[in-house]
């Protein structure tokens, strides 16, 4: 029955999808994007495809994004028939996200993650890499990677749609400092290093640390029961919608954004969780490393630091100067806008394309 209900839905899913084909605007410059999940399934779909789409389309590129549901036939099928300039493959965590599968003009992989790190999902990123006219990647730990096996590379950091949030200054906010992570499980290097900055915060000045993406796993239970025996007010909060984890954030004086460098996976990171703090008025601490000394000013635009003592000492100057939170939340906004906003990162991704893949075409 299940079978039975996804075909149809599939055939629903198509159909929508042409009649979508046949009421866009035509243009010289076509993509079809498949993504690797929804628009609310996954951040990097959200802000990578779907609202890219609507920004490239405002462009003037005439965008197809497939569902993802859709089996290698409707692909197929709807590639014959758009004959897009451009096939955008998202990620390779979709299992139809692989280049021989297809024939286009041109495919373009996109990869803001370091899948390449789990042995099982590496050949299928390097076969993206080959099969491949241009690689999009997330952060220069990724690129440094994909040019192995592409010459034609470029990093685009992840944005996110400006949303105009109005929200109280962080001046005014309580002496809250937030780990926004989306499984903070997971992440357990990342977890102590936390745990051993608030050891020693806590000596300094009073906090209560908001732990984001928790669940009632007894790692948790017990980082947090650790967390009470030292003095810390510790609140893990479960995972929650993309508007309730931002409503969220304008209750948060300071935001931890730390990396594991001895975790492969980690730095492959780049701004996903940055750009919801910069949204929010959240100021920023995070290490001297990877992308980030490239986009922030330390003390202009966020806190940059290494090791528990400096970043203790940091986020205790942050909680003790509500004006210093201020000037690095409204400094750090004005870097979004200038490069993470999702129109502006459109702009760079339409520019790549043309001068990258279409160049031939358009002149």
């Amino acid at each position: 029955m299940e079978k039975i209900k996804r075909k149809i839905g599939n055939i629903a899913r198509e159909i929508l999808v042409h009649a979508e084909m046949i009421k866009s605007p035509k243009s010289q410059k076509k993509i079809v994007m498949f993504p690797w999940q929804s628009e609310r399934g996954s951040s990097s779909s959200r802000e990578r495809v779907y609202r890219m789409a609507i920004h490239l389309r405002a462009l003037g590129w005439r965008v197809i994004v497939a569902p993802y549901q859709l089996s290698l036939k409707q692909r197929q099928r709807l590639l014959k028939i758009e004959n897009p300039d451009i096939l955008l493959l998202q990620t390779i965590r979709h299992p139809l996200n692989s280049p021989e599968l297809y024939q286009a003009n041109h495919i373009v992989f996109d990869i803001d993650d370091a899948d390449f790190e789990n042995p099982a999902a590496l050949k299928s990123v390097i076969n993206c890499c080959t099969g491949s006219s241009l690689v999009i990647c997330g952060s220069t730990y990724i690129r440094d990677f994909c040019l192995q096996y592409n010459d034609r590379v470029h990093v685009v950091w992840t944005g996110m749609e400006n949303q105009h949030a109005q929200y109280s200054p962080p001046s005014t906010r309580s002496n809250i400092v937030a780990w926004g992570t989306s499984n903070s499980h997971a992440y357990s290097a990342e977890r102590a290093f936390v745990g051993r900055v608030a050891a020693i915060l806590i000596k300094k000045i009073e906090f209560e640390l908001w732990i984001y993406g928790a669940t009632n796993h007894p790692d948790l239970l017990e980082f947090q029961g650790e967390m009470k025996q030292i003095g810390v007010r510790c609140k893990l909060i479960a995972p929650l919608s993309f508007s309730e984890y931002h409503k969220s954030l304008e209750s948060c004086a300071v935001g931890l954004h730390p990396i594991s460098l001895e975790n492969p996976f980690s730095r492959g990171k780049s701004f996903g969780k940055l750009n919801s703090y910069m949204q929010r008025g959240v100021p920023v601490v995070t290490q001297r490393a990877l992308d980030y000394p490239e986009f922030f000013i330390d003390g202009k635009s966020a806190v940059l630091a290494d090791g528990e003592e400096e970043w203790a000492e940091r986020i205790e100057e942050l909680l003790r100067k509500p004006a210093l939170r201020d000037m690095l939340a409204s400094n750090a906004f004005s870097a979004f806008l200038q490069e993470l906003d999702t129109h502006t990162v459109a702009k760079k991704i339409g520019a790549l394309l043309e001068k990258e893949v279409l160049q031939n075409k358009i002149q």
